[in-house]
Order: structure tokens, then sequence, then C-alpha cells
């Protein structure tokens, strides 16, 4: 992977880990956000982001229990065409700081 893509991935990363951040400390603080995560996360994400997701993409939330940590391992953010390259699609997103794909084709970004 080329420096300055692998410096992208990293940004991108680094803003998705203070999203969720963000969304761990307010659910910490308040039980009513805490239950909408929990039960509607579309819709956490649309009003914290103001970014429509595409359709049929759904965000999963999983709550640790006493015991147990889980982990999460994001999808590689660098999908490349038949001879390797980076798409210009995808070197838009990541340079945008997009992190997430949500298909072969589009990328949700976080900011």
């Amino acid at each position: 992977m080329n420096p300055e893509l692998k410096q992208a991935i990293s940004e991108g990363l680094a803003k998705r880990s203070e999203f969720e951040r963000s969304l761990i400390e307010k659910a910490w603080e308040d039980e009513a956000f805490r239950q909408e995560l929990l039960t509607n996360p579309e819709a956490v994400y649309v009003k914290e982001t103001g970014h429509e997701l595409p359709e049929g993409f759904k965000i999963e939330i999983i709550e640790e229990t006493p015991g147990t940590i889980k982990m999460v391992l994001p999808r590689n953010p660098a999908p490349t065409d038949a001879e390797g390259e980076l798409s210009d699609e995808a070197l838009e997103a990541v340079a945008g700081g997009g992190w997430a794909l949500a298909d072969r084709r589009r990328w949700v970004a976080w900011g």
C-alpha cells in the first residue's frame, strides 16, 4: 500500500474512532440516547452526522457484557479494481476521510 493511501486510511480510522468514542460517552451519560443507539442505530447515525445512509445499509451495535470484550475488525477501506488500482471513487472517499464501504461502489463518511 502506498504511503499516501496508508496515511489517508489512518486518518479515516482516527475519525471513526473519535466518532465511536463520542457515541459511547454520550450513551454512558444519557440512558435514553443509549436505548436509541441500541434499538435504532441508523437513526442515531443520521442525527449525529447529518448524512443519510445508503439504502439497505445497516449499523449493528453490540453491547459488551461483564467478562467479555468485543472487538470489531473493520473491512479494508482500500478496494481495488481488477488491475489492483484504487478506484477514483475510493481515492476520493479516502482522501475526504471516508472509512466504511456501503458496498463495492459507495462509501459512507463519518465527517
